[in-house]
C-alpha cells in the first residue's frame, strides 16, 4: 500500500512539474541605428557638383536604399565671404543641388528635407570675409 502511495505522489509530483511550457519572451527590438553623415564640398560661390561629391551622394543613396523608413536631411553652408543674406541663398542653393542629385540617384524626394543655414555651423571658425573651402559644404544625414 505504502508502495502505490509512494508511487501515485512521485506521479503527481512529476506532472506538476510538467505544466505549462516555458514562454519564451519575444525578441528585444532592434537598437535604433545611429544617423550616417556625409559632406560634400562647393568651390567659392558655387553650386556645382565635383566628380568627388557625387561619388559621395551616390553612396549616400546607396545606403539610404538599405534602411527602413529612413528620413534624409540634407543642409547646405557658405563660408563669410559676402553678406550674410546672401549666403543663406547660396547654401539653400547648394542644398537644392545635392537634393536634386539624390533624388537622380533614386531616392524619393520626399523622403528629403532640406535647408540652408548660411555662414552658421562653420567647421573653421573665421572671421569675417574669409575664404575657406571646409565651411562651403552640404551636409548629408541619414536617419
Amino acid at each position: 500500500m505504502f508502495r502505490k502511495l509512494f508511487v501515485l505522489i512521485a506521479a503527481a509530483s512529476l506532472l506538476s512539474a510538467c505544466g505549462e511550457p516555458a514562454v519564451t519572451p519575444p525578441p528585444a527590438p532592434p537598437a535604433p541605428q545611429a544617423p550616417v553623415s556625409y559632406m560634400t564640398f562647393f568651390d567659392l560661390g558655387s553650386t556645382k557638383l565635383s566628380d568627388q561629391s557625387m561619388q559621395t551622394i551616390s553612396q549616400a543613396a546607396q545606403v539610404y536604399k538599405t534602411k527602413v523608413s529612413a528620413r534624409i536631411q540634407v543642409t547646405g553652408y557658405a563660408d563669410t565671404v559676402g553678406s550674410p543674406a546672401m549666403n543663406v541663398q547660396l547654401s539653400q542653393r547648394r542644398a537644392t543641388v545635392v537634393k536634386d542629385a539624390l533624388v537622380k540617384a533614386g531616392v524619393p524626394a520626399a523622403a528629403i528635407a532640406t535647408s540652408g543655414d548660411g555662414e552658421t555651423g562653420l567647421l573653421v571658425n573665421t572671421g569675417d570675409q574669409a575664404n575657406e573651402p571646409r565651411n562651403r559644404r552640404v551636409a548629408i544625414v541619414i536617419q
